[in-house]
């Protein structure tokens, strides 16, 4: 009862998140923004694919203290999955990306936790030392999900968090799936924290 009452709360709090277009549901919203907020302090977020801002509003709104790196080419390249491209290309609308983000961040209030990385993540993975989330949501192909993985996982603090977004337990073609089944649940390294909806969360022992 209480529970449910708080979610409620919250997404109420994030309510505008749906103003922005993307693919995500209430449940995994609420997802990001509880992981989120268990975040210590001057915390850092590294969020590949970003696309218009959806699940970056949500981090945002939930972190209490710190950055969110929003890595994403803002060109609608689906990369290596090619199964998403015409999606993407469809839904990327007349205004450039990074604008259309830009816009958005500002106009609720979160830009100030947000630094863009224009680019593929394959081109940021040195800036980062540490990282308290890691949020895995670009390439969709099982190569493109497991070089993220393979790129940035290792420098994940302990007692920090790293969530995939479109997990499905029988599609072992995606991305997600393959690098989670295959690798983080065979890992001393994680253990699974919670699932909310496709969104599916560890955290780093």
């Amino acid at each position: 009862m209480f529970e449910k009452l708080r979610e409620k709360l919250i997404l109420r709090k994030i309510h505008e998140y749906h103003k922005i277009e993307g693919w995500l549901s209430d449940n995994e919203a609420l997802g990001l923004y509880h992981i989120a907020h268990k975040l210590p302090r001057n915390a850092v977020v590294v969020e590949i694919g970003s696309w218009k801002g959806k699940s970056t509003y949500c981090i945002s709104k939930g972190l209490k203290s710190g950055k969110i790196y929003a890595i994403d080419p803002f060109n609608a390249d689906a990369g290596l999955d090619v199964g998403s491209q015409k999606e993407y290309t469809d839904n990327k609308g007349v205004e450039d990306l990074l604008v259309n983000f830009n816009n958005t961040m500002k106009r609720f209030g979160v830009h100030k936790k947000i630094v863009v990385k224009k680019g593929y993540s394959t081109q940021f993975h040195k800036d980062f030392n540490r990282i308290d989330f890691l949020f895995i949501d670009g390439d969709h192909s099982i190569e493109g999900c497991k070089t993220d993985f393979d790129l940035y996982s290792p420098k994940i603090v302990s007692g920090g968090f790293i969530a995939f977004h479109d997990f499905y337990e029988k599609r072992d073609e995606l991305g997600p799936t393959h690098v989670i089944k295959k690798f983080i649940l065979k890992s001393t390294n994680f253990k699974f924290f919670r699932q909310y909806d496709t969104l599916w969360i560890a955290k780093r022992q």
